[in-house]
C-alpha cells in the first residue's frame, strides 16, 4: 500500500511541478560550466546537502530545489554522480520523499545518485516513533533512484570510485545511530577500496567528533554521537595503510570557510557542506573531480550559476 501511495504521489507531484515550472523559470536557472579539465576528468560529481524538501510541488523549499537541480543539469561535463549527504526532507515524510523524487526525477542530469539520510529524514515527527515509516520513503526514493537497499548504509561504484554511504539506524534527535554491524560492514568497504588503489569517499549527514569545528559550532549535537570514535577508528585502521579518504557530511548548516575542509590525519580528509537551501540565498554546493593525481573540490553556487571562493585539493601519488 505504502508503495501505490508513493507511486501515485509522485506522478501527482510531477504534474503539478511541470506546471509549476512553467510559471516560475526553474529551467533557466544557473548557468553553462564544466569541470577544471574535461578530458582528463575520471569522475566528476555534484555534491549539494541539507535540502529539507517540503511535501508540496509549490513550497518555497521545493521551488528552490527546482532551480537548484536546473542549475546542475546545465553542467556540460558529464555527471557521474548527484551526492546528497542527508537531510533530503525536513520531516522524513512519504509525501516529501514523493516530492523529492518527483524534482530529481524531472532534473537530474547524473547517472547515479548518492543519497545518504540525515536527522531529519530518520526522527521525522519527534512527538511519534515513525523511524520505520521514514526510512519507507527513502528506501522508495532510493529504488527509484536505481538503488534497492533495506538498510541506510550501502556503496556505490561510480567510474572506479567507491562511494560509502553511513546512515543512523535508529531515529535520534540530531546524531545518529551507527550500529556494530554497520560498523564491521565499514571495515570491509574500506578494504575493498584499498585493493582497488583509488580514493574512497564516506557520505554520512553528520561529522566525525573533533573536525570541520563541530566542538565549537554545535557540540552538543552536531557530530555522529556514540560510534565516532569507532568509526574514527576503523578510517584510521585504513588511511594508515595509505588508503586516501574523504569523508563528506553536512548537517552544520555553514557557509564555506576556514573549517569546511579539514585533514585531521595524513589521507583522512573531510568536507563539510552547507545546506543548498538555507545558507545564503540557496544554492551553495561543489563539484567533486577526481583525476589521476589528485581529487579537486570547487564550491559552486549551482542557483546564482557562480563558481565560489573555495577550492580545495587532495593530492595523490
Amino acid at each position: 500500500m505504502k508503495a501505490f501511495y508513493f507511486r501515485f504521489f509522485v506522478l501527482f507531484q510531477s504534474m503539478l511541478l511541470a506546471f509549476v515550472c512553467l510559471t516560475n523559470g526553474a529551467d533557466r536557472a544557473g548557468a553553462a560550466y564544466s569541470a577544471q579539465a574535461p578530458d582528463d576528468v575520471l569522475m566528476n560529481a555534484a555534491v549539494v546537502s541539507d535540502l529539507h524538501a517540503s511535501n508540496s510541488a509549490t513550497h518555497e523549499r521545493n521551488v528552490k530545489l527546482e532551480h537548484l537541480f536546473a542549475g546542475i543539469a546545465k553542467s556540460q561535463t558529464r555527471l557521474n554522480a548527484l551526492v546528497l549527504p542527508g537531510d533530503l526532507t525536513n520531516n522524513g515524510g512519504m509525501d516529501e520523499f514523493g516530492s523529492l523524487t518527483s524534482i530529481l526525477k524531472r532534473y537530474n542530469a547524473a547517472d547515479s545518485v548518492i543519497a545518504a539520510i540525515g536527522n531529519h529524514d530518520a526522527r521525522g515527527d519527534m512527538d511519534k516513533e515513525d523511524y520505520a515509516d521514514n526510512m519507507a520513503g527513502y528506501y522508495a526514493l532510493c529504488q527509484k533512484m536505481g538503488v534497492k537497499t533495506n538498510k541506510p548504509y550501502w556503496s556505490k561504484d561510480v567510474n572506479g570510485y567507491l562511494f560509502i554511504v553511513l546512515g543512523s539506524e535508529d531515529e535520534v534527535k540530531d546524531r545518529a545511530y551507527i550500529s556494530d554491524e554497520q560498523i564491521e560492514w565499514l571495515d570491509g568497504q574500506l578494504e575493498k577500496a584499498e585493493r582497488r588503489g583509488r580514493p574512497a569517499f564516506i557520505v554520512c549527514h553528520q561529522v566525525i567528533d573533533h573536525t570541520n569545528n563541530v566542538d565549537v559550532s554545535w557540540y552538543f549535537d552536531g557530530s555522529i554521537g556514540e560510534q565516532s570514535d569507532a568509526v574514527r577508528d576503523v578510517i584510521r585502521s585504513h588511511t594508515d595503510n595509505g588508503l586516501t579518504v574523504l569523508f563528506i557530511s553536512g548537517h552544520l548548516h555553514e557557509s564555506f570557510g576556514e573549517h569546511s575542509f579539514e585533514q585531521p590525519w595524513p589521507n583522512l580528509y573531510c568536507l563539510n557542506m552547507p545546506s543548498a537551501q538555507y545558507n545564503g540565498e540557496g544554492g551553495e554546493g561543489c563539484m567533486l573531480e577526481a583525476y589521476a593525481d589528485r581529487v579537486l573540490i570547487r564550491a559552486r553556487n549551482f542557483i546564482a550559476g557562480e563558481w565560489m571562493d573555495a577550492v580545495y585539493t587532495i593530492p595523490l601519488g
